[in-house]
């Protein structure tokens, strides 16, 4: 797994990987284009496409912030032994994610949750005495009420998310760890949310202010390099396509005309983003 980390000044980001690659046929992600697509995303990043076998590769990582004595977890990647049939890979795992987190669960003080889908919440809990457990035992765990009252809301009509809202969302609610919170919340002095509706109603980014080098965790407001050249691209798997690309065109604007780096919670080998116009669309530069 390719795990990484940088020191922006005053904080520590690190990149732990649940699956890499994680890949999806081009159609099912980004309904309605051609390969074509992926040969030119290529070209920002060829870690992040099999145009032969016509795949978007994906990474499913888990975001850990350590400054001023704080341990953040950001989301929860698919976790393991969770019942996924749906999807092969999430099915029934057993990784080796928890040994190469780098800090003990105990030692994890928040964890903060982007959005609620699978693939985000899975390691906030484990199986332990016949029964699915935090994970993090001592983290308040955090979600926008919006995002919380959406999941919660579809879950009461039938399982949610793969069922990951009854297996790894309701056991933290239950021990009484869960805070829901607006959505301008601040966690921590260093970090706040940002509203990034469209994929899911509640999603938020994470700023990272706190940092010399100012970043914003960008969650699933940009899943690929294929939407900095073609912005209005949405995946399957947002709620509201119009809100979503409202929200990125805005998002890629302002890192373009203001610098701000962007860590989408999906990228592979581009990581931290520095975007940069490119006529109508956007490109990224080295860093």
């Amino acid at each position: 797994m390719s795990d990484w980390a940088v020191d922006l000044g005053g904080m520590t980001l690190r990149g732990v990987a649940d699956e890499d690659p994680f890949e999806l046929p081009r159609d099912l992600l980004f309904p309605g284009t051609d390969v074509s697509l992926l040969e030119r995303a290529a070209q920002l990043d060829p870690l992040g496409v099999n145009v032969v076998q016509d795949l978007v590769i994906l990474r499913v990582q888990v975001f850990v912030i350590e400054f001023g004595g704080h341990v953040v977890v950001v989301d929860g990647g698919v976790g393991n032994g969770k019942d996924r049939p749906a999807r092969a890979s999430w099915h029934h795992r057993r990784t080796d994610f928890l040994d190469r987190l780098g800090v003990a669960p105990d030692e994890v003080d928040m964890m903060l949750f982007t959005h609620l889908h699978a693939d985000h919440v899975g390691w906030a809990t484990r199986w332990l005495d016949d029964r699915w457990v935090p994970t993090f035992r001592n983290a308040r765990h955090v979600v926008t009420d919006v995002e919380y009252a959406y999941w919660e809301a579809k879950n009461a009509v039938a399982p949610a998310n793969h069922g990951s809202f009854d297996d790894s969302v309701l056991p933290i609610a239950e021990a009484g760890l869960l805070d829901r919170v607006p959505l301008d919340h601040v966690p921590l002095p260093g970090l706040r949310f940002r509203h990034l509706p469209g994929h899911t109603p509640g999603q938020v980014g994470i700023v990272l202010e706190g940092a010399r080098r100012p970043a914003l965790i960008a969650a699933d407001a940009v899943h690929h390099p294929a939407q900095l050249l073609v912005p209005a691209l949405t995946s399957r798997f947002c709620s509201d396509p119009q809100a979503a690309v409202a929200t990125r065109l805005a998002l890629l604007e302002e890192a373009a005309s203001e610098g701000t780096t962007l860590v989408p919670h999906h990228a592979r080998g581009r990581r931290l983003w520095q975007v940069a116009r490119d006529g109508e669309a956007y490109t990224l530069r080295d860093a």
